[in-house]
């Protein structure tokens, strides 16, 4: 989701700038009263696929195929489940 709003300008003596600089190399998890946000670097939603690298995906996957126990991977299928049937959001949201 692209923000619409009007940019907000940081200068180089707010204490956002380190914050920025974190967010540009990955994304931030900021917390509020319980809340998390994701700070991380917008981009054009045109320009998704410019980084792009097939042959880099299939390597990852084959990388990471077997990283996790057929154990782990059935507690993993477990803990969905169970958020499913308990649902996953705060009782006070729709």
């Amino acid at each position: 989701m692209v923000a619409t709003r009007k940019p907000i300008t940081v200068s180089d003596e707010s204490n956002l700038t380190e914050l920025l600089d974190e967010a540009a190399v990955e994304p931030v998890l900021l917390e509020k009263n319980g809340v998390l946000y994701r700070l991380s670097v917008a981009t054009d939603t045109d320009d998704l696929w410019s980084n792009y690298d097939p042959e880099r995906l299939r390597a990852t996957v084959l990388r990471m195929a077997g990283s996790i126990s057929p154990e782990e991977g059935e507690r993993i299928k477990a803990l969905i489940y169970r958020g499913r049937e308990e649902g996953t959001r705060p009782i006070d949201r729709p």
